[in-house]
């Protein structure tokens, strides 16, 4: 035998080993090995309060028990200092659904999730509180088996007036429950009082893996009770189905609806519902939540069908400040799977209708790492370094649109030339999306903080250590245009970039 056979045979009985071990080690991990994190008893557990089309004066609560729970409860009270303010509190029944991890089942075709396949039959139960008093602090428990209770928990309703902060952040994705953790754990520590968490997709890797959604739930722990969490769907949150006729397409898993109870627009297609919707927080603040991925639906024509709903919606919105939030940013050059008609198609179905409908802020994820840009007021671009330039500080200048990409995953893009921070940056042009781009960082993870009180709107951009990177503000003037404050010492610093002053790097899939 040459050396060369001996060194392919060596290499094939490596790889084969390791596919063995590995085989091995995804079945006993689904076993008897499962991480207590994870299994499902008749306990709740996973128990996340979600944002309705009305937060002042409803929301909703999501939780998982193991398959042996069916009619369950939950409770709710106004919370007061009282030792016992529990006395009185009302008593909700809670809706029942069985999921079979290991064999999905949906509408276009079902899938084999070998991964999850000693895990058997959850059950997710939801109830939505209502009728409930604006900017009202809420104590409400939930039960699994009969007796088997959570502890309180305390979440306030939205105002109907008054200045109040929200924490954004994009995909969790890789390393959640060892490294996002980190991250929303310093999101709460920077803003204790935020009233909501939004997510702009890719919550996970797989999105039918059940040891992905229970590391996203054990990395935010009690956090996802107690502060309303607001998510938008990523294309890391589908799956592919297999239909009768071989390979099927990709649709959303079926644990995002299992897990989130959301609004639900009947105007929408049934494919869209609970994946579209409209939040109307308080007079200040109305936020769109759009499906960005190309999935079956939206190669069908769904991403005309949403900016036809978003046009309406925004016609309609008395709101001061409008958000739209989707997971992709259509203004940048995407590779979705090889589908860049897919891009195209939603950047010509969102754009003209977010420029022409007088968005404020637009959120996203997708791409791993952070970037604010903007379209110029009026649609015309300043001079080149021009005073009040995207990138300087000083006199507030108009803008139009604003856009956000932000990733607090593991995971970091290398995108950004050190060239285009020297030469492109600050300098007023548009780039070639039409976008100027004020500040971007790589190898960061981040989440962002959005204070709006009245006519002022504050973002804050964070590193994980609790670090400030970036800030704006952005103000309604009585003229109706839409000015932009920068601000300097946090939005000046050096640049974040891989090759430049950022710290070695380890792909993510090393990731424990």
């Amino acid at each position: 035998m040459g050396v060369l056979v001996r060194s392919l045979a060596s290499l094939f009985a490596s790889v084969l080993a390791a596919a063995l071990w590995l085989t091995g080690a995804a079945l006993a991990h689904q076993g008897e090995n499962v991480p207590p994190w994870q299994a499902a008893t008749d306990w709740p557990d996973r128990i996340v309060t979600t944002v309705m089309d009305d937060p002042a004066t409803s929301f909703a609560v999501t939780w998982r028990t193991d398959d042996s729970v069916g009619r369950t409860l939950a409770q709710i009270v106004k919370a007061s200092p009282d030792t016992r303010f529990d006395i009185g509190a009302e008593t909700v029944p809670a809706e029942t659904e069985a999921l079979n991890l290991a064999h999905f089942v949906t509408p276009d075709g079902v899938a084999d999730y070998l991964e999850n396949a000693q895990l058997g039959v959850t059950h997710h139960h939801s109830v939505v509180f209502r009728d409930l008093d604006p900017d009202t602090l809420y104590a409400f428990r939930v039960m699994g088996a009969r007796g088997n209770w959570s502890e309180w928990f305390q979440i306030r309703t939205a105002p109907r007036s008054g200045p109040f902060s929200f924490v954004y952040m994009g995909d969790a994705q890789q390393g959640v429950r060892t490294h996002w953790a980190r991250v929303i754990r310093m999101a709460h520590e920077v803003d204790p009082k935020a009233r909501f968490f939004l997510h702009a997709g890719d919550l996970v890797q797989n999105g039918p893996s059940d040891h992905d959604w229970g590391g996203w739930f054990s990395a935010g722990s009690y956090l996802h009770a107690q502060i309303a969490t607001l998510p938008v769907i990523g294309n890391h949150d589908h799956m592919r189905v297999v239909t009768e006729d071989g390979r099927g397409p990709r649709v959303p898993t079926p644990m995002w609806r299992a897990q989130f109870t959301l609004p639900v627009d009947k105007s929408l297609p049934e494919d869209l519902r609970e994946l579209v919707f409209a939040v109307h927080y308080s007079p200040d603040l109305d936020i769109f939540v759009l499906d960005s991925t190309p999935s079956k639906f939206n190669l069908e024509g769904g991403y005309k069908v949403q900016s036809a709903w978003l046009k309406k919606q925004l016609a309609a919105s008395k709101a001061r400040w409008k958000i739209v939030t989707m997971h992709h940013p259509y203004f940048y050059p995407l590779d979705l799977g090889g589908r860049e008609d897919a891009a195209k198609e939603m950047r010509e179905a969102y754009a003209p209708v977010i420029e022409r409908g007088d968005v404020d802020l637009v959120l996203t994820g997708h791409i791993h790492f952070y970037s604010r840009a903007s379209t110029p007021a009026g649609g015309k671009a300043p001079p080149a370094g021009a005073a009040g330039g995207r990138a300087m500080t000083g006199d507030p200048r108009a803008v139009g649109t604003m856009y956000v990409v932000s990733a607090a995953a593991a995971s970091q893009d290398n995108v950004v030339a050190p060239g285009l921070v020297q030469s492109g940056l600050g300098d007023g042009a548009p780039d070639d999306g039409g976008l100027s781009v004020d500040r971007v960082a790589e190898n960061t993870p981040m989440f962002q903080t959005i204070d709006i009180d009245g006519p002022k709107l504050t973002l804050k951009a964070y590193m994980a250590t609790g670090d400030i990177y970036d800030a704006f503000t952005l103000e309604q003037v009585d003229d109706g245009k839409r000015t932009i404050l920068v601000d300097g010492p946090a939005a000046s610093g050096d640049t974040r970039l891989f090759e430049q002053n950022t710290g070695p790097y380890r792909n993510w899939y090393d990731l424990q």
